[in-house]
């Protein structure tokens, strides 16, 4: 897998919303997406929401499920 494809997927998340600072995270575990976001500081009014937290937060839920 390239890391070029997921990058463009990052790029395309920060300019999906017009209104938010542009950032977009994507998390790949085993060459797979497990968990991607976009800045949500505006949207949410949380200061807290950035789009590296809301992936981690995300990709901890994906590897907290059994099986």
């Amino acid at each position: 897998m390239s890391d070029v494809r997921f990058m463009r997927q990052a790029i395309a998340l920060a300019q999906s919303d017009k209104n938010e600072v542009p950032v977009g995270a994507v998390i790949v575990k085993d060459g797979r997406v497990i968990a991607s976001a976009h800045n949500q500081q505006f949207t949410r009014n949380d200061a807290l929401a950035h789009a590296e937290m809301l992936a981690i937060s995300q990709a901890q839920d994906v590897l907290a499920r059994p099986g």
